[in-house]
């Protein structure tokens, strides 16, 4: 006889934890959180995840989807994603800024894509209860590489980037955050637990069946596998709205490689992504520059500048491969097809250069050479690990949406998908924050809704 939850919920990231945690403090309500990687408590949390440098922590055996490749533009073969996996996905393996966004992102996620009961002020009634559980700080000087340093020097605004960490460096994924006080709440987790597809009774969903050909029943089910594999797995259970899979969307970057004058005199293990430069080009805040120290290592004075374009306009796609969950699906991103995109990513190159111009970054490093012709971005374009909007939330009678304002998967019940997938576009923030947004919101209607019966 199968098992059964009041909630199943795949994925232990950003979205999923939130989502699991918040519906496991409702009495009464059993929740299941399923996760394909490992499953360990916070005591037992890796040092390379728990410390400051996310460097570390993705070379974190089993922390990564194995083999997920992935091309970023026409012309580049394929090349390693990387994705989080395990209890806190990627939110357990990235550098941990924490941005916000701008309002006018969240504005148009209802006003241009119709979804429904978004806007700035909406997000704003959830962003206190993320804040709650989600410190954020700096990181010290001495966690500073050269290359971070020497921006900071150059007094150009760049400025400490808000780090989701305690103010003794160590990570607050939401393993830490959420996962780990709902455990006493009764929150159900089962790490190395990789899910086919939904079950359905007609067009209610009805559990889950995994790889190894279990099934779970469950009154509703929340898929929260992430940009990649959540459309991968409505795909796989015969989700028939067009938009699945489609609209995928990153932060297309093109890296400015620097030799190091004097390599970090701070070990790797310690180096923390500590400076960040936001600059407004056509719209507010829509570039982004980094800085990141101890770019190889095998060579420790190679470091890079990260000029990015955050209000984004190209769109690309996830499709099977197999039918198989262990095989990755196809991802395409499709990064500088718009060329509003190209001309962005040469903005935001020249902020990179004005940088690289001032006395303090001159005397800190060397820069190696780099293309900005439109051959030289499509073959130099990388991303920023912020894959989004391929389950995209709009009105009901387009098409192109997936979930609804509330998440809720379109012509389908009991279903809802809440991870980056969801947002519309990818917003100007590195995405970890604005996804538990959304999923403290998520949570709360569906707690609504549950208590109604």
């Amino acid at each position: 006889m199968a098992e059964h939850f009041d909630v199943v919920v795949v994925g232990a990231g950003s979205g999923g934890a939130v989502v699991a945690s918040r519906l496991a403090e409702q009495p009464g309500v059993s929740v299941l959180l399923l996760e394909a990687g490992p499953d360990h408590r916070v005591s037992a949390t890796p040092h390379g995840i728990s410390g400051p440098s996310f460097h570390l922590a993705l070379r974190e055996p089993g922390r990564q989807w194995a083999d997920l490749m992935a091309t970023r533009s026409a012309g580049q073969p394929p090349r390693p994603y990387l994705r989080g996996r395990g209890v806190g996905g990627c939110s357990a393996v990235n550098a941990m800024v924490g941005l916000r966004g701008v309002a006018a992102d969240y504005d148009e996620w209802g006003v241009v894509f119709g979804a429904d009961g978004w806007s700035a002020a909406e997000a704003q009634r959830w962003w206190p209860r993320v804040a709650e559980r989600t410190p954020l700080h700096p990181a010290p000087t001495h966690e500073r590489g050269p290359l971070g340093a020497a921006l900071m020097a150059a007094d150009i605004g760049a400025v400490a980037a808000p780090l989701t960490r305690t103010a003794d460096g160590r990570r607050v994924s939401v393993n830490d955050a959420y996962i780990e006080p709902a455990r006493s709440s009764g929150l159900h987790v089962r790490g190395d637990s990789l899910v086919n597809r939904v079950l359905f009774n007609g067009r209610r969903a009805a559990g889950v069946r995994l790889a190894d050909g279990s099934e779970i029943e469950a009154g509703t089910v929340v898929v929260s596998a992430g940009a990649i594999h959540s459309p991968a797995i409505l795909l796989r259970s015969g989700v028939d709205r067009p938009g699945v899979g489609q609209g995928l969307q990153d932060h297309p970057s093109l890296p400015i490689v620097v030799r190091l004058r004097n390599p970090p005199e701070v070990r790797r293990d310690r180096l923390a992504l500590s400076v960040i430069l936001q600059a407004s080009w056509r719209e507010q805040l829509d570039l982004q520059v980094l800085a990141i120290d101890a770019l190889d290592p095998d060579d420790p004075h190679l470091a890079a500048l990260m000029p990015a374009v955050m209000r984004v306009e190209s769109r690309g796609w996830v499709t099977l491969r197999s039918a198989d969950p262990a095989v990755h699906p196809q991802v395409e991103f499709n990064l500088l097809h718009d060329e509003a995109d190209r001309d962005a990513l040469r903005a935001a190159v020249r902020v990179a250069e004005e940088a690289l111009a001032t006395s303090a970054l001159r005397a800190a490093v060397e820069v190696l050479p780099y293309r900005t012709d439109d051959e030289g971005l499509r073959s130099g374009v990388g991303d920023y690990v912020h894959a989004t909007s391929t389950c995209r939330m709009g009105s009901d009678d387009d098409p192109k949406a997936v979930v609804d304002g509330a998440c809720r998967v379109i012509g389908y019940d009991g279903l809802l998908v809440c991870d980056a997938s969801v947002l519309p576009r990818v917003p100007r923030a590195n995405t970890h924050l604005p996804v538990t947004m959304v999923a403290e919101r998520t949570a709360a209607l569906l707690s609504e809704r549950l208590s109604a019966g």
